[in-house]
């Protein structure tokens, strides 16, 4: 008999199946699922199903592992089961209500707290993504969702819920199972699949069932530990022959050499990590992969428990919301735009919370709660009604007015194409819950936010020339005009991987014709209030930028005012799939013309001369330093110039570092790759020119801290207050915390920031990697210092 108090955790074993892998090996010893897990995990870099073919499988792939592409019109559904009883009072909150606060004051979230969308409800604080979401018109708030005469039991009510017929038809299958047993032959294999070494019953129809696509990667042969490698050399030596011991023996043996094969050839290629944070974030941003393959995936099961919260509700359900959050920003951030207006996602729970705490500050089993549609298309707003606290049940609970089967089949009818009625077994609601078929155009922007990216490693580069709007270099010939945004597309190009979460360039401004502004940011995300740059007439205007990709590899950059030529040259990019690590230095002077320091001449350099300059081994540049980060500044050029610096083993690049006008002194941050002895080289283009470089930090592959890139936000400006009192900055430094601001840890005890004017230029001296004289940036560097982009303003200045 089973028992009526069934935890949570127990009722969703017995209610799933465990999907095993029945699937014959297929090229290379790949099966379906193990394919299918190979995407989430980021093997193929988040290539189309083609370059998958060509790349990994010598261009053919097992038609019922790759299945259909989806169409233009084929909706999509990712169904996100909370499991343990979402307490939907405190997800949507009724912040008006006197009688929320009268029957939770030891849970109630404060009015002044919650996310308030109309004068009676709003979200819980945790929920900032999903408002943003709601505020775009794109989420369906379905309140007082449940079914009538309800069940108290994990076991029954997530079983009634899996199910999804009226009137208890069609016991022991899934509603999204059932769909899937009407699908053509052609598109059903893949249609559906599960991310969990388990396949729950809603995704279980009569004849078809979901794939089930473990999560957590970790493909048996690619671990590189000592004992992991001994272990699969033995194996190997134990399979390499038959040993006359049968056909099962030498099919087994062969199965293991192909999985030790397997994991020897694509391991390199697990470059795509996955963000940290909670399970949903996780999930979801595989989702969103899998979705980007275009293998003909329609419907993904996701779960995450968690939510029986009979004791200290406050101390785990906004941990639990905040990964929610988390998780759908990531899904935006990592989906292909183009399936934007065909994904739906939707949340559903096996009932809701009491509506009074308890003596344990936890709420025991409910009823009524709330789901949410979410998409592009989905006509968002209020749905139902927000169930009363007071008019109850006979057993004291609250009432539902929507049922969760009139949601199930508004969905397979207005997204899924139909058989709402079929599928749940009678007739329903329609809630009406889309705007806008799936393929359509979308009324409205879904709000992009990228989240820190994954830790990465830096690969240096000789520069390289990305774009010149001058002449068409990149595709574009002619200036930004004010107020005009372009985009960059560059990941998968250039050199530059698809997996790249930051680029570093070298940007220049040129031939503006009004004092204005650069913005440069992670492409298909909203502006941020900053800048990258700060161009006047008659100056060419340098700046490093260190830029988050945002979605298909792209930087985005805004020009405020007039017309003005952008040059762009690539010095490097991150990649999580790097081991070249930062090391911060105290600054110090590697090179001086103006006396001789590092062991060049005591001269300026003259017209299209070159001075080569030992770095490693020198100011804390460790000998096995690859690249270094480097301040740069010209002083007293006799002409309007350029400078290059370069690793010195290679041909001097068509690319400028630095430019100058007579007379004056500029800095700027550069980053250049050494050559194999530790070299580089400095390039000056006409006139002389003193030049001074200290070095701020290096790139070796024994480094402490690894690259986190976070999208732009200004930190410090003292014209407004923002970061230090309002005032000039004047030989008093200044000190800036940046620990716990802009994207920065909190608890990265490096990133103080100190800020001097000296004799009267614009120059900020600054301890720490990154915290150098005009550095810009996008990023926070994990374990180590921030870098971040600061200007002085005496003009037009953002």
């Amino acid at each position: 008999m089973l028992d009526p108090d069934i935890s949570a955790p127990d009722a969703m074993r017995l209610l799933s199946t465990p999907a095993v892998d029945i699937d014959r090996p297929g090229p290379r010893g790949w099966t379906r699922r193990t394919f299918l897990q190979a995407i989430g995990a980021g093997v193929f870099g988040g290539s189309t199903i083609g370059a998958i073919a060509d790349q990994f499988f010598g261009g053919s792939i097992p038609t019922a592992w790759a299945g259909t592409p989806i169409g233009a019109n084929d909706g999509i559904v990712i169904v996100i089961t909370l499991y343990g009883g979402m307490d939907g009072l405190n997800v949507l909150v009724p912040y008006a209500d006197g009688n929320y606060y009268g029957k939770r004051a030891n849970i109630a979230i404060p009015a002044n707290q919650v996310l308030a969308i109309d004068s009676a409800v709003g979200f819980a604080p945790q929920l900032t993504y999903l408002k943003a979401l709601y505020d775009a018109g794109q989420v369906a708030a379905i309140q007082g969702i449940g079914y009538p005469n309800p069940d108290l039991s994990h076991f029954t009510s997530m079983g009634i819920w899996m199910n999804g017929a009226l009137n208890g038809g069609f016991g022991g299958s899934g509603w999204v199972g059932r769909w899937l047993d009407g699908q053509p032959a052609a598109t059903a294999d893949l249609a559906a699949a599960s991310l969990d070494s388990s396949v729950p019953l809603h995704m279980q129809g009569f004849t078809r069932r979901a794939a089930g696509i473990p999560p957590n990667g970790g493909t048996f042969g690619i671990d590189t530990g000592a004992s992991d490698i001994r272990m699969y050399n033995g194996l190997r030596a134990l399979s390499n022959s038959g040993a006359g011991r049968g056909g099962l023996h030498d099919t087994f043996n062969s199965t293991m050499r192909r999985q030790l094969d397997l994991a020897t050839e694509v391991g390199p290629a697990f470059k795509a990590a996955l963000p940290g944070g909670g399970e949903l974030t996780r999930k979801l941003t595989i989702a969103a992969r899998l979705l980007n393959a275009n293998i003909g995936l329609r419907v993904l099961d996701i779960s995450r428990s968690g939510f029986d919260n009979h004791e200290n509700e406050n101390g785990a359900l906004p941990g639990i919301l905040g990964d929610l959050n988390a998780g759908l920003q990531a899904f935006y951030a990592t989906i292909n735009p183009a399936f934007l207006n065909r994904v739906t996602i939707m949340t559903v729970s096996e009932f809701g919370r009491t509506q009074v705490s308890n003596a344990s500050s936890g709420t025991d089993h409910g009823t009524a709660s709330t789901s949410f549609v979410i998409g592009s298309n989905v006509r968002g707003g209020l749905y139902g009604q927000m169930p009363s606290l007071t008019n109850v049940d006979r057993n004291g609970r609250m009432i539902a007015s929507v049922d969760f089967r009139s949601m199930y089949a508004s969905v397979l009818d207005g997204w899924l194409g139909g058989g709402g009625s079929s599928i749940i077994n009678g007739g329903f609601e329609n809630l009406n819950l889309f705007a806008a078929p799936a393929g359509a155009p979308s009324t409205s922007t879904t709000p992009i936010v990228l989240g820190p990216s994954v830790a990465s490693g830096f690969v240096s580069l000789s520069p390289v020339r990305l774009f010149d709007t001058r002449d068409g270099t990149g595709g574009r010939t002619g200036p930004l005009d004010a107020g005009e945004t372009w985009t960059f597309a560059q990941a998968g190009q250039f050199g530059i991987p698809a997996d790249a979460t930051a680029v570093a360039w070298n940007l220049t401004a040129v031939d503006a014709t009004l004092s204005t502004y650069i913005t440069v940011w992670p492409g298909g995300t909203a502006r941020p209030s900053s800048s990258n740059l700060n161009p006047v007439p008659g100056l060419a205007t340098p700046n490093l930028v260190i830029g988050q990709l945002g979605g298909a590899g792209s930087v985005s950059m805004f020009n405020n005012a007039g017309r003005v030529h952008l040059v762009a040259d690539l010095v490097g990019y991150f990649s999580a799939s790097s081991s070249l690590k930062l090391q911060a230095l105290t600054p110090a002077r590697l090179m001086d013309t103006r006396d001789g320091t590092g062991g060049v001449p005591a001269t300026a350099i003259g017209a299209g001369q070159t001075v080569s300059l030992k770095v490693t081994g020198t100011g804390g540049v460790p000998a096995n330093a690859k690249a270094v980060v480097l301040n740069v500044i010209a002083t007293g050029p006799t002409d309007p110039s350029y400078l290059t610096v370069w690793p010195a083993d290679q041909d001097r690049p068509l690319a400028s570092s630095l430019n100058m006008v007579t007379g004056q002194t500029v800095p700027n941050m550069v980053v250049s790759r050494l050559s194999a002895d530790g070299r580089l080289s400095v390039f000056n283009n006409a006139g002389a020119s003193h030049v001074v470089i200290d070095v701020l930090g290096s790139f070796a592959d024994n480094g402490p801290a690894r690259f986190v890139a976070v999208p732009p936000s200004r930190v410090l400006d003292t014209r407004s207050g923002t970061g230090a009192p309002v005032a000039r900055v004047d030989q008093n430094p200044l000190v800036l915390k940046l620990a716990g601001t802009g994207g920065v840890p909190a608890s990265n005890e490096n990133t103080p920031m100190r800020a001097e004017k000296l004799s009267g230029n614009t120059s900020k001296r600054m301890p720490g990697a990154g915290h150098t004289e005009g550095s810009a940036s996008s990023a926070a560097l994990a374990g180590s210092s921030a870098i971040h982009s600061l200007h002085a303003c005496s003009m037009k200045c953002r």
